[in-house]
């Protein structure tokens, strides 16, 4: 069982993406902007991020970049999500340090298996 923040904006990718994780045995915390993420990150952290690329307050690129610079969350995994899925999204997620990027619409199983898989010890 993984510890995830879930970051967007939009409450219905939110709850989606809650209930397919709960369902997975992950337990979730859903936070609706960047700025909210890190101020969760400073009471506890997670064991994985996912989070949307385009939010108010504090986008998802911006939140990769300012966890990726505290030494204590920098092997943090985070996946990007978004609905726009373009090339040049993919390498500003990449150059911000994103350890995976998911489109949106996404399945129960990707999802899953991301978690799965960035979460996986030994």
């Amino acid at each position: 069982m993984a510890r995830v923040f879930v970051v967007d904006d939009d409450q219905v990718v939110r709850r989606l993406a809650q209930a397919i994780l709960r369902r997975g045995g992950h337990q979730v915390v859903a936070l609706d902007n960047g700025q909210a993420a890190l101020d969760a990150l400073e009471q506890s952290t997670p064991d994985i991020v996912i989070t949307d690329l385009m939010m108010p307050r504090m986008d998802g690129l911006e939140l990769v970049r300012r966890i990726r610079a505290e030494a204590r969350w920098a092997a943090l995994p985070i996946v990007v999500l978004t609905a726009r899925g373009t090339s040049a999204d993919l390498r500003r997620a990449r150059e911000a340090k994103a350890d995976r990027f998911l489109t949106k619409p996404f399945s129960s199983a990707q999802l899953l298996d991301m978690v799965e898989d960035l979460t996986a010890t030994g």
